[in-house]
């Protein structure tokens, strides 16, 4: 078993300013000065007086910024490199016992200091029973006329010496928890990071991104939470045990009647704590599953958009979080009487205690009662405590578990050298699959068939692999298969992606890769790769490499850094990344981006066409000068001139040039486009069906045997009109000089790569308000929860509450002054009854508090998914989805678990302060005398704190995202970051980023514990007072039996203040800081919609509306986003109905904005567009966008089915379903086939349409994915259909087939085609060029071609030999 800590390497510190670096990874200085916590005085070290600089810097500026925390920097043991150091050192010798535990890896890391910690909490809990032998003493005092005022004195001495010493701990207990759980999460995240870069390929099939998110979000979370009161698990026993040792003391052997209460709640707890967990795991398994699927449809907004899905992945996407809010209604439930039992405890103590006094012949005492009295106080909190904490360490539990599984999951394996002494590759018999884990996830009935799908699909496996080598024995053997085994194909064959599979490549070699759709060329390059689950055979690769994946991936930064990619920490080599620009065409792109190469280019390269992903990752590969470069499908996203460019001058030129002087670099090349494989230069070609190589040779050779394959596919490719068409016109015209579409290299290349100004930002800041959290915030929720009398109604739940609780003690006071023998029992009912009714009440106060909570979270969820799923295109092209996860996650979470409890706690705690400041006054009014200044302290103290504590808050809040970001990026594109090796720049990327957010959230808490030493010195100050006031009292007027009963309630309710105190300010700020979640979510649900879904006119059209597809553009002018140029500049064009128009043009001439424009993605400027005579804009999204049908250059599936990614609405029965994927191939009934479909091909197809398809589609081949969108389409049966190089990532036999499906399909339908592949739109009707956002040329082909232009260039560079 190996570690996720495989990944590691020393993290160079940066010289440079993390503000200035580049966005891909940014370096922090890494000082060994001391931290400012240890330079001050002793005094500063206790009160934490060294924070206050920060708060000044806050009040003077009323905004913080990242640079000012550097005031206080983070602390040393607390930055990643050190925490992942330790961490990995003691989680790598667990890995070496049979069964690791994360538990022991975590205690070993950061336990010492916890420990330290866990010291000082005993002196606090020493300290805390000072005060209950303080105040017997003191009733003793007051009732005595005689006492010694210097007694007095000595009394309030010792209490107030103990409440400092008390404070003092407590704070510097938590602060050392905060940092512990700091560590924690910082090792938890960086660990999921980690093995997220190193999962196996089964692996990462069976595990969702939402999981993984969550495992990085709220399991860390869970376990940095917990560090703050696990010492509750000893304390809370302690603090118990010491209570009864004092009762005992004061009451006897009566005590025993508590005593048997707590025995009898032990093992209750127990059986509750299980229950608990239970009902955990099951909560957080349905928060996965929203999770997952939110995320997924956010990732997946353009589609969704475009075939007007919103409403269905709405419906989805609440049926999960309703599932999600009844568990966690039953979660509440459960938690409701989990504590319902907790408050009866110490009620049924002290209940037990008394009574077995009272029956044993005692009459109860005024001092022994309060005495009592204020032990069973300090018995309220431990025991409410232990069983927080213990269903705090069953969710953790949950938590480790499922960390841990993660953790030990089988790790991706590099593909060794093997036997190769020189750089190449060598495939030998090689049978693979790809992951075959289960990745139907979720529900329980669902997991309850996790192992017979698993076992199913290894039979499956098993089965294939057995016919392979039957039909092998066959053919050596000389035998025709038998017909029999043939079904066996059918049903197994698909488990297999690669089958015998033999092959190889020497240093110097440009190979080739040719096949159909699904055939298996992916399969081979990722087996290469080590992507594969391989089951026979063996593969070896020697030498470094580089990766262009068929779908290119980028990241959020800018275009220069995801070229330099796992380079960024090196000293770059300009001369070699200039040749990278001109090799790849991207100097005209370039000098089209504001900053040139510093443009950010946004989240997986929004903001680029197709065209120019493939180029910058192509030019990342030629960066990155490995001696073997994998490129699958590099020239099908760009025009045919392009195309060209980059197979000669990158491919066949860069890609092959020495890195030193006499060694030699090899290529192989997965194509579709054959024309470019009759080149001196290439090798060798293999043929790929079925997961099989069917023929290998040179060109001459395989094109030259009519019988082959190859020879097959390549006469689709000359018998198309290009080469006709230009031979028919060929004239001698070159010297007409005339506008050309291709990219000319600049003469100053360096203005175009290094631009002086600061590169402005694409992805839009994450807005951080300022000030103090919002009022709308706080009425939102109000409003979602059910309006000011619900919240009305809860305030006077929580004053009756504290009312009775006051009832039950004066009551004890007055039944010990007044009672006889014979009115015990009267005295002791009547107790019964007000604690009977206060535990009531309290319980249904707690589920009346849960229940409106749990209204308003599904009113503020269903607020947020309606404006998210509905804003405008633009608003996720300049939001990263990570940003939008973690509201859908992290904030969702804290409303809907954390908000409730702090809510419930904060006014618990109110309520308790202002009832004792009420009880003390009534009872010493010149108490009234000290608390005026300590209000006026404690107003001054929390307004000085709380600006700079909210700004620390966000900053903290805003933090995560980017961290979550990243997480999603990274998974996205593993394959590629495994191939390049670029684990340990984006590793350095992470640690950056978390070294920002847990520097914020550091400063948080030392900011509590600031404001909590001042807040605990006010609560010392009122115990003084009261004991002064007793005293001084005592002193004037001599002694009262009356007045010692009283005052003695007066301090024992003063002796619980420092404790609510300390809460109040800790769920104060906690209150403040969960709203601050409330008001992001708030932020995201009032963002600007698109326009209406439903309009007027909609009712008004015909049902068949459009009839005809006639479509006109009038003066059409767009914008992507206000203040970017226009990118359609005033186009007029009159479609005339059933056309097919071919869309042609260079990259960034507006091809693909026509798509986004007649769709209404993005609204006109200026001009009109109208279908059948109707301007668009008077229709509803929701018609425009159903009745018209896409099929864009990027297939986007989603987790479900093909049934659910086909028909989300059920609109279609299973017969329309089938004959859709009859016709793109993907499906096959019979061995005839349809007529018009070429389902006869070697294509891998579905089995069914209840096939499981996993997260982004990712167990499909791309062209797979593309063909199930194309059958989407043409379920459709729309009068207008979008064609956005739907075939780019087809072979061109395929092309030519679904061509011929979509003439027969669309035959009355009018198409716009964009398309680099000029056969595919050769026999248009018309051809529309674009040029700069406008109208080129429009005309017939034949026409085009016989004028000259822009459109005879394109064909002139699209012919071949």
């Amino acid at each position: 078993m190996t570690s996720y800590g495989s990944i590691q390497g020393n993290m160079s510190p940066s010289n440079t300013d993390p503000h200035e670096t580049t966005p891909l990874v940014n370096g922090r200085s890494d000082s060994n000065i001391e931290h400012v916590s240890t330079k001050g005085g002793y005094w500063s070290k206790l009160t934490f007086h060294w924070f206050t600089p920060v708060l000044y810097r806050g009040n003077e500026k009323l905004k913080l910024d990242q640079d000012d925390l550097a005031l206080v920097p983070l602390l040393n043991d607390c930055e990643t490199d050190y925490v992942t150091t330790t961490f990995d050192k003691y989680w790598e010798e667990e890995l070496q016992k049979e069964c690791p535990s994360l538990v022991n890896a975590l205690v070993r890391s950061f336990g010492a200091e916890y420990l330290e910690g866990a010291a000082l909490k005993l002196v606090h809990d020493l300290c805390l029973f000072v005060g209950p032998q303080v105040l017997h003493s003191m009733i003793v005092f007051l009732r005595d006329p005689d006492a010694p005022l210097l007694w007095g004195l000595w009394l309030i001495f010792a209490v107030t010496i103990s409440q400092l010493a008390m404070s003092i701990c407590l704070r510097h207990y938590f602060y050392k928890c905060y940092t512990t759980g700091l560590r924690t999460r910082t090792a938890i995240v960086m660990a999921v990071y980690r093995k997220a870069l190193l999962l196996s390929p089964e692996e990462r099939q069976s595990r969702s991104m939402g999981e993984i998110t969550n495992l990085a979000s709220i399991d860390a979370q869970r376990l940095q939470d917990l560090t703050t009161y696990l010492n509750a698990v000893w304390s809370s026993p302690l603090q118990i045990g010491l209570a009864l040792f004092f009762l005992w003391r004061q009451l006897g052997p009566s005590s025993l009647g508590g005593v048997s209460v707590i025995i009898i709640m032990i093992p209750v707890t127990k059986y509750i704590a299980t229950w608990m967990g239970t009902m955990q795991a099951n909560l957080m398994k349905a928060k996965d599953e929203r999770v997952e699927l939110n995320a997924e449809v956010l990732g997946g907004m353009k589609v969704i958009k475009f075939q007007a899905w919103e409403e269905s992945f709405q419906k989805r996407i609440q049926t999960l979080r309703e599932a999600e809010l009844a568990q966690l209604l039953r979660y509440f439930l459960g938690t409701s009487f989990s504590r319902m039992l907790w408050v009866f405890t110490p009620l049924l103590v002290a209940l037990a205690t008394f009574s077995a006094y009272v029956w044993s012949g005692h009459k109860l005492d005024v001092a022994s009662a309060l005495t009592a009295l204020s032990l069973f106080d300090l018995l309220r909190f431990p025991l409410f405590m232990l069983p927080q904490t213990i269903n705090s360490i069953i969710e953790a539990a949950v938590s480790i578990d499922r960390l841990r599984g993660f953790f030990i999951s089988e790790e991706h394996h590099a593909v060794g050298p093997g036997n190769l002494t020189e750089n190449g590759i060598n495939i030998n018999g090689v049978s693979a699959v790809y992951g075959s884990k289960n990745t139907e996830g979720g529900t329980t009935s669902r997991a309850g068939r996790k192992d017979t799908l698993e076992k199913d699909k290894e039979v499956a496996i098993l089965r294939a692999l057995l016919s392979d080598a039957e039909q092998e024995i066959q053919k050596l053997q000389g035998e025709q298969p038998f017909s029999r085994q043939e079904p066996v194909i059918d049903q197994a064959g698909s488990s297999l992606c690669l089958r015998r599979v033999n092959f190889k490549i020497n240093q110097g070699e440009v190979i080739a890769i040719v096949g159909s759709v699904g055939s298996g060329k992916s399969s081979l390059i990722n087996s290469i790769l080590g992507e594969l689950r391989l089951l026979t055979g063996k593969t070896e690769v020697k030498g470094t490499l580089a990766y262009f994946s068929q779908t290119p991936f980028i990241m959020n930064a800018s275009v220069r850094d995801n070229i330099l990619f796992g380079h960024v920490n090196e000293p770059p080599d300009e001369d070699l990344y200039q040749r990278a620009l001109d090799c790849c065409a991207l100097r005209h792109d370039l000098s089209l981006l504001p900053d040139g190469d510093q443009t950010e280019i946004g989240e997986r390269g929004i903001t680029l066409s197709g065209g120019q992903k493939a180029r910058v990752a192509l030019a990342r590969a030629v960066y990155h000068r490995a001696d073997i470069t994998l490129v699958d499908d590099a020239l099908s996203a760009v025009d045919a001139h392009v195309a060209k460019h980059l197979f000669d001058r990158a491919i066949l030129d860069e890609l092959m040039q020495p890195t030193i002087p006499g060694s030699m670099r090899s290529v192989v090349l997965v194509t579709n486009a054959l024309q470019y494989l009759n080149h001196p230069r290439i090798n060798k070609i293999y043929v790929i069906e079925e997961g099989r190589i069917v023929e290998e040779g040179s060109y001459s050779s395989l094109s030259n045997n009519p019988d082959s394959v190859f020879a097959r596919i390549l006469s689709v490719i000359k018998d198309n009109k290009v080469s006709k068409d230009l031979s028919e016109t060929e004239t001698d015209s070159s010297t007409e000089p005339k506008k050309t579409l291709t990219s000319t290299p600049s003469d100053n290349g360096h203005n175009l790569t290094s631009k002086k100004t600061k590169p402005s930002k694409l992805v839009s800041e994450e807005l951080r308000k300022t000030g103090k959290i919002s009022t709308e915030a706080y009425l939102s929720w109000i409003h979602a929860s059910g309006g000011f009398m619900i919240a009305f109604f809860i305030l006077v739940l929580f004053a009756a509450g504290e009312g009775v609780g006051f009832l039950s003690n004066w009551w004890l006071t007055y039944w010990s002054r007044h009672a006889d023998e014979a009115s015990q029992f009267s005295f002791l009912s009547t107790y019964a009854i007000i604690n009977l009714s206060a535990a009531l009440a309290g319980v249904f106060r707690m589920l009346f508090v849960a229940l409106v909570s749990l209204k308003a979270s599904r009113h503020l969820f269903d607020g947020l998914l309606n404006a998210v799923l509905f804003a405008p295109m633009s608003f996720f092209d300049t939001t990263p989805v990570g940003r939008l996860v973690n509201r859908f996650s992290k904030d969702v979470y804290t409303i809907d678990e954390q908000l409730v409890q702090t809510l419930r706690m904060y006014l618990q705690t109110v309520f308790s302060i202002l009832s004792t400041f009420v009880v003390i006054s009534g009872v010493t009014p010149t108490f009234l005398v000290g608390l005026v200044p300590l209000c006026l302290f404690y107003i001054s103290e929390q307004r000085f704190f709380t600006l700079t504590y909210r700004e620390i808050k966000r900053l903290d809040s805003v933090l995560r995202s980017p961290i979550y970001a990243l997480l999603g990026e990274t998974i996205d594109g593993v394959a590629c970051i495994r191939a390049f090796s670029a684990q340990k720049s984006l590793t350095d990327r992470l640690k950056v980023m978390l070294d920002e957010q847990q520097h914020a959230y550091f400063l948080t808490c030392t900011a509590q514990s600031w404001l909590a030493v001042r807040l605990e010195l006010i609560g010392t100050l009122v115990i003084t007072f009261a004991t002064t006031s007793a005293v001084v009292e005592h002193a004037l007027f001599g002694a009262d039996e009356t007045f010692a009963g009283l005052a003695g309630l007066a301090i024992s309710y003063a002796l619980s203040v420092t404790q609510s105190l300390n809460w109040s300010v800790r769920m104060a700020s906690d209150l403040e800081a969960n709203m601050v979640a409330v008001e992001r979510v708030q932020e995201y649900s009032q963002i600007r919609h698109e326009e209406l879904r439903n309009a007027e006119l909609d009712e008004k059209l015909p049902p068949n509306w459009p009839a005809h597809g006639e479509i006109v553009f009038k003066g059409a002018k767009l914008r992507y986003r206000p203040n970017l140029p226009l990118v359609l500049k005033g186009l007029d064009l009159h479609i005339p109905s059933g056309s097919k128009i071919g869309v042609v043009g260079r990259t960034g001439a507006g091809k693909s904005t026509l798509m986004v424009a007649l769709m209404r993605i993005v609204e006109l400027d200026e001009g009109s567009i109208s279908i059948d005579g109707v301007d668009i804009r008077q229709i509803g999204l929701g018609k425009l966008r159903r009745n018209v049908a896409v099929i864009p250059q990027d297939p986007v599936l989603f987790s479900g089915t093909i049934r659910s990614n086909l028909d989300p609405f059920d609109e279609f029965s299973d017969e329309q379903l089938h004959t859709v994927l009859e016709s793109v191939g993907l499906y096959k009934r019979t061995m005839e086939g349809s007529m018009h479909s070429y389902s006869s091909l070697p294509l891998a197809r579905v089995d069914s349409i209840d096939d499981t398809v996993v997260e982004g589609g990712n167990n499909y081949s791309v062209g797979q994915r593309q063909l199930v969108v194309i059958a989407r389409a043409l379920l459709q049966g729309a009068k207008i259909v979008i064609i956005d190089e739907a075939t780019a990532a087809v072979d061109a036999e395929t092309d030519a087939a679904i061509q011929r499906v979509l003439r027969v399909e669309f035959a009355n339908a009018t198409c716009l085609t964009v398309a680099h592949r000029l056969n595919t739109i050769m026999d248009s009707d018309f051809i529309l060029v674009m040029d700069d956002g406008k109208l080129a040329e429009f005309d017939k082909p034949d026409a085009l071609v016989r004028k000259g232009g822009l459109f005879r260039d394109l064909v002139k560079a699209a012919s071949h030999d």
